[in-house]
């Protein structure tokens, strides 16, 4: 039998059984302004793509897509008839029974307009329908649509919009908390670095920069009043006096209850000083205790500390256009901490003055972990939470970006009402952000695997509508930056 049907399976068989098998662009709505469909799988509906449906009678909707899968239908069952040439043999089969088995797209989104004309109108609640054609939407359409619902805002072009035209943000958007997310080599420093550009050449929105690897220590090139603070600029420093007294004691590594005399003369003697030389001189006569401790924690010699007529870094966080910390410019973890906590508590001790701030923190799962901080990185942990929950009614707006969502402290993801993902292939990250990001279809969370370098999924405020976009178009030098991997040349 396997023979005789041999010559039945050909190439041109199976694209006639393949054609006649095709699935037929529909859509359909049952009102609520969502609409589901199926389509073939060349039809190019990404999802986040729009999508143009025509209903019989003419009407026409545009549309959204939000959620798709791959699904495979049992197919129709085809009966070929065994043909005889002349003078041939007839074989024992004189016809055979094939099922071709349907793959398509099957999905739903949301219907955004109704076009009358060129006009595009309001959907309504009740809008309807049972059957339209369906075919990806125009790019001409898809613009109008966005400058529609881009009207009235700020627009931050940050690269190209996948689904065709500009990609842009809307500034106002940076008035809620958000969330940068992509693994390493996704492209994330550089989108932050266009994202702070952007924010920097076109609004007025102060910037306060806590930056781990010194990747914007070049940001400076973008405006004017930019503040760095790193081994090449202004060096990072803090002067021992501009700490609150229990951030004071915690840098000695006085608990006030478990060492309550120690911690009653520390405090005693640093009251009024303004360094920690200042303290430590004056504990060899009235606390020797107290100065063996400074001594033997060697924190009198560290870079952090700034000497007569050195600047802060905190004189430059209220006044200053954007100030960027490196925090890499500090050599233990322990000043990269103190620095960080110290920026964000003078911020906070400062919010009566409701003055806005974008405080944005690269790695932030090392200065707000989920699990237990560093040495003297409580205090930024802790501030970070409490700005995440009350910091937008003081104009405090947090610009966290990770790589790993599972590494963060949770009440600072889930507070955030933007998104910025850019391409992640943990499973179990992706599953993460689809709890804490309610608002964006998992689906479209789910093709972040699929992302290529610097491009990504902005959801929330900051875009009319979910948007995938590849970022481009950067003005000023890239810090940091990795090794070259010029050692894998042939020899």
């Amino acid at each position: 039998m396997t023979n005789t049907l041999a010559s039945f399976d050909s190439a041109d068989l199976r694209r006639e059984l393949r054609q006649a098998s095709q699935v037929m662009p529909l859509g359909w709505s049952a009102g609520g302004r969502r609409f589901s469909f199926q389509a073939p799988l060349t039809l190019p509906l990404m999802g986040g793509g729009y999508a143009l449906l025509t209903t019989a009678e003419g009407t026409r909707y545009l549309g959204q897509v939000l959620d798709r899968v791959v699904t495979e239908r049992t197919g129709p069952t085809w009966t070929l008839e065994m043909e005889q040439g002349a003078g041939s043999t007839p074989g024992p089969v004189r016809e055979a029974q094939v099922e071709v088995p349907i793959r398509l797209l099957e999905g739903s989104g949301d219907l955004l307009a109704r076009l009358d004309g060129v006009e595009l109108v309001d959907i309504a609640a009740d809008d309807a329908f049972r059957e339209a054609d369906l075919a990806a939407a125009p790019a001409e359409l898809v613009a109008a649509f966005m400058d529609r619902a881009d009207a009235g805002a700020t627009l931050l072009d940050i690269g190209e919009a996948t689904a065709g035209g500009r990609g842009r943000l809307h500034a106002e958007g940076f008035a809620r908390h958000t969330f940068l997310c992509g693994q390493s080599g996704a492209g994330k420093t550089y989108a932050l670095g266009v994202v702070l550009e952007r924010l920097l050449i076109q609004t007025e929105l102060r910037l306060v920069v806590l930056d781990p690897n010194g990747d914007y220590v070049g940001l400076g090139s973008a405006a004017e009043n930019v503040r760095v603070f790193s081994r090449e600029h202004a060096p990072l420093r803090l002067r021992f006096d501009e700490l609150t007294p229990a951030t004071r004691a915690a840098v000695v590594g006085l608990d006030p209850l478990r060492d309550m005399d120690e911690y009653a003369a520390f405090d005693r003697l640093a009251e009024g000083r303004g360094s920690l030389q200042e303290v430590r001189d004056a504990a060899r006569t009235e606390a020797e205790r107290v100065g063996l401790r400074i001594d033997n924690l060697a924190i009198d010699r560290w870079d952090l500390w700034a000497t007569e007529g050195e600047a802060s870094v905190l004189d430059s966080v209220m006044g200053a256009r954007a100030t960027v910390a490196d925090l890499s410019s500090l050599d233990t973890p322990e000043e990269q901490a103190l620095a960080a906590g110290a920026v964000l508590a003078h911020l906070w001790q400062r919010r009566a003055e409701r003055r806005p701030a974008l405080v944005v923190i690269d790695e932030a799962h090392n200065v707000c972990p989920a699990g237990e901080p560093a040495r003297l990185g409580a205090e930024a942990r802790d501030l970070v939470v409490r700005i995440a929950g009350e910091g937008r009614k003081y104009g405090l707006y947090l610009l966290l970006v990770t790589q790993r969502p599972e590494k963060l402290e949770p009440n600072g993801l889930t507070q955030s009402d933007n998104l910025i993902l850019l391409r992640l292939n943990g499973a179990q990250d992706v599953a993460r952000l689809a709890s804490a990001f309610s608002f964006v279809a998992p689906s479209l969370l789910a093709e972040a695997p699929s992302f290529a370098k610097g491009e990504a999924l902005i959801a929330g405020g900051i875009v009319g509508r979910p948007t995938r976009a590849r970022f481009g178009g950067r003005v000023s030098p890239e810090g940091g930056g990795d090794v070259p991997t010029s050692w894998a040349r042939p020899r």
